[in-house]
């Protein structure tokens, strides 16, 4: 990227896409740039990941589901399979062994990997399951992965069950389009993935939770990042803290100053950062620029030619605005800057936050924020009376993040084991460590041959 010293803003581009006119103009993300998988309205909002899950598998197996599974339809597949009945009595009795030991609540039962791809998904689900996809997956390690979907049955009776299935139409997906933002997510989730993949069972029950994790961790650390522009170091995670569901917590403790009081306003810029990294993405460069990639090369440029561009793009933004009546109230303060035109980089993202919050369009950004904010509120928050939402992380998610980080080990030294959850985004203040480690020494996991962390040991619960 270094090697570009001659970048051009490309203003017409801009105009055309945010249909600059005499009567206004229309903002845009996701053309040139695609950040995160959002839109500026919540008709098709996913804060649900059931259908998610079913469009991630099957994107990672190279599969296709045409309709729904159909219960009737597959139940008497498997009947018809069987051959000759005594009489149609028995076949009724086979057919309802069939349906209660494979069919829960209208859904089929994930009593194996190949199951998972028959779980119905939305447009919207599937959306999101390919941001996933684009961001987090690695295209080298999918015929690793489809030997596990490929594998010999053993069992009759399941086997029979999955030959009954509706066939599955194959289709090679590519990685899509979204930018990964912060490497070292993804990373963490390919280690982690093929770890999860390898124990069968853990895979069926855990990988709903896995992938909600995942996109948790993404899109919390993308919040903070982003707010840092061209400083932030998307080498590793940033501190963001969660509470425990059991525990009891108040306004001193860390995990609450330090949790989502931290990154909650923060989620209110995230539309007019995608607006920004659009616009700046309107230029002759056939690749995805971030704001590290932008700053690295805007140092290799003349101080004062890309600083004309970025001035010449935020006027001409302003004087389509119609939408903002008063702009007297807009005020930038220069901010020190560790790459050249970046002080007029923040400028643009002050002025679109400005109109932002001083018209009828904030309506879009909230939209847009609420993608993730309800998803969070449903997911991986926790009302706490007057504390309002705090970031919670159960039982059962501690027992599966210990899986993850102990991974093929027998054990894991205590302290060791914290600092693979904070590899994975997890930060805990000392007050919640200190429950966690009780919870290790109720499910009897804790080998202690002394009372220091470094002389502690969590044995694997595999």
């Amino acid at each position: 990227m270094c090697e570009v010293n001659n970048f051009k803003i490309d203003l017409n581009g801009i105009r055309e896409t945010f249909k600059f006119s005499d009567s206004g103009l229309t903002n845009k993300q996701g053309v040139k740039y695609k950040l995160l998988p959002y839109a500026a309205n919540e008709k098709t909002l996913v804060a649900e990941f059931s259908g998610v899950v079913g469009a991630f598998s099957r994107t990672i197996s190279n599969k296709e589901l045409k309709g729904k599974f159909e219960v009737e339809n597959f139940i008497n597949d498997v009947a018809d399979r069987i051959g000759d009945y005594q009489d149609d009595l028995s076949k009724e009795y086979f057919k309802d062994i069939v349906k209660t030991m494979f069919i829960d609540n209208g859904n089929l039962v994930d009593f194996d990997i190949k199951t998972i791809n028959y779980i119905f998904s939305t447009v919207a689900d599937e959306k999101i399951a390919n941001f996933l996809y684009s961001t987090l997956f690695d295209e080298n390690i999918k015929s690793r992965v489809n030997k596990y979907y490929d594998r010999k049955i053993d069992n009759v009776m399941y086997k029979l069950v999955l030959d009954s299935l509706p066939e599955l139409k194959d289709k090679v997906i590519s990685i899509g389009e979204y930018k990964c933002y912060l490497p070292f997510v993804r990373d963490q989730f390919i280690k982690d993935f093929e770890f999860l993949i390898s124990q069968e069972e853990l895979y069926k029950d855990s990988l709903k939770r896995f992938l909600e994790y995942y996109y948790m961790f993404y899109v919390s650390q993308l919040v903070m990042k982003l707010e840092q522009f061209e400083k932030a170091d998307i080498t590793k995670a940033d501190k963001l803290y969660y509470t425990l569901d059991w525990e009891k917590i108040g306004k001193t403790r860390t995990a609450y100053q330090f949790g989502w009081e931290k990154i909650k306003n923060s989620t209110t810029s995230l539309f007019s950062h995608a607006v920004v990294l659009e616009m700046l993405n309107h230029n002759e460069i056939n690749d995805q620029l971030g704001y590290k990639e932008l700053a690295e090369i805007f140092n290799n440029m003349d101080e004062k030619e890309i600083e004309s561009q970025l001035n010449e793009l935020i006027n001409e933004y302003i004087r389509h605005a119609k939408h903002v009546k008063n702009w007297d109230g807009f005020k930038y303060e220069n901010k020190e800057c560790n790459a050249n035109g970046f002080n007029l980089v923040k400028k643009l993202f002050s002025v679109i936050r400005y109109q932002f919050e001083n018209s009828s369009r904030g309506r879009a950004s909230d939209a847009y924020k609420n993608w993730f904010v309800k998803f969070v509120q449903n997911n991986f928050g926790k009302r706490r009376g007057r504390l309002g939402y705090n970031l919670n992380i159960t039982e059962d998610d501690i027992i599966l993040m210990t899986k993850i980080c102990i991974n093929n080990q027998k054990k894991l030294k205590l302290n060791e084991l914290f600092k693979e959850f904070e590899l994975r985004g997890l930060f805990f203040d000392r007050d919640s460590k200190q429950k966690i480690v009780q919870l290790y020494e109720k499910l009897n996991l804790l080998e202690k041959k002394s009372d220091s962390g470094d002389a502690q040991y969590v044995k694997s619960i595999l």
